[in-house]
């Protein structure tokens, strides 16, 4: 019993132990992450608060970030001008924030203090995920790709620190037709073409929703009103009950697309629709498909009765 109770007793300290904060020496450079003080691997998503801040007590004498983007190197190339720095298949890419004028352009550029003015500062905040994402920009980036930012600070009093953070990247929901790759209004009138849309969701389909727009022919939105919870031309197949039915062997709903990684629209039933049309019309439904990280895609569907 009593080795017990002191195993019970023992039990807060361990805790606190293992919560004990790393011990920051206020004389020498440091680097913190407050919403990850422990610099655990992060995802990249648009929440993600990747803010670093550098400290250098004596003023910084060199600030450097070392970047492990993988296959990516040459995209940072070209914002370092220190020949030395660049990176390669071998090894990775330097930018000096201090005495790399590419590099400092590039930071100024996103906002970020760099160049001379950090010889006369003993602070400054890196926004990691900014600098990631202004390095791909206008990239297909690979789903599962894993990137690295080492901070390397000197201070004028010979003073070093660093610092490495990690990021995973899942990429975002892609919406597809395989029939109509460029998603051209379709023409009710003509042959009609498979009318199947692909959703893939690597970070998991956390909502999916089927807005029909303004403007539709009336038989079109009563129709899908009529399948909706609340009479509203939002078909909403995650939180929406009633839509399975209404749209079943059509669309997926509720635990058919909740969490999964694919699902399959139909847009088929337009041409059942048509008949009932009164008129000319146009009729657009957007899709929307955001994923566990928070990452959303929109696309639009539409199909024109003459």
């Amino acid at each position: 019993m009593k080795r017990l109770m002191l195993l019970v007793a023992a039990l807060p300290v361990l805790f606190l132990a293992g919560c004990k904060k790393e011990k920051i020496d206020p004389l020498k450079p440091n680097v913190t992450w407050e919403s990850n003080s422990n610099f655990e691997t992060k995802e990249l998503t648009p929440a993600l608060d990747a803010k670093v801040t550098v400290t250098a007590p004596g003023k910084f004498q060199d600030l450097s970030l070392v970047l492990g983007i993988g296959q990516y190197y040459l995209l940072a190339n070209q914002y370092i001008s220190i020949g030395s720095n660049k990176g390669s298949s071998s090894s990775s890419a330097v930018m000096n924030l201090v005495s790399d004028d590419a590099c400092v352009s590039f930071l100024r550029d996103l906002g970020m203090t760099a160049g001379a003015p950090l010889k006369n500062r003993d602070q400054v905040v890196l926004d990691l995920k900014k600098i990631l994402e202004a390095l791909t920009k206008g990239q297909v980036v690979d789903n599962n790709s894993s990137f690295s930012i080492e901070i390397r600070v000197t201070d004028q009093t010979g003073g070093t620190n660093s610092k490495t953070a990690r990021f995973h990247y899942t990429a975002g929901p892609s919406i597809t037709w395989a029939k109509n790759a460029s998603f051209g209004e379709v023409d009710l009138d003509a042959d009609a073409i498979e009318s199947k849309i692909e959703i893939l969701a690597p970070g998991k389909i956390e909502g999916l929703k089927v807005q029909l727009e303004d403007g539709a022919d009336p038989a079109v939105t009563s129709k899908v009103k009529n399948r909706t919870t609340g009479s509203v031309t939002l078909i909403d197949l995650v939180g929406d009950a009633k839509v399975a039915d209404g749209f079943k062997g059509f669309f997926p709903a509720s635990a058919d697309i909740s969490g999964k990684d694919r699902a399959l629209l139909d847009f088929g039933f337009m041409y059942d629709w048509k008949y009932d049309m009164s008129g000319a019309s146009l009729n657009v439904f957007t899709i929307t498909v955001t994923d566990q990280n928070g990452k959303e895609t929109v696309e639009e569907v539409s199909f024109r009765k003459k």
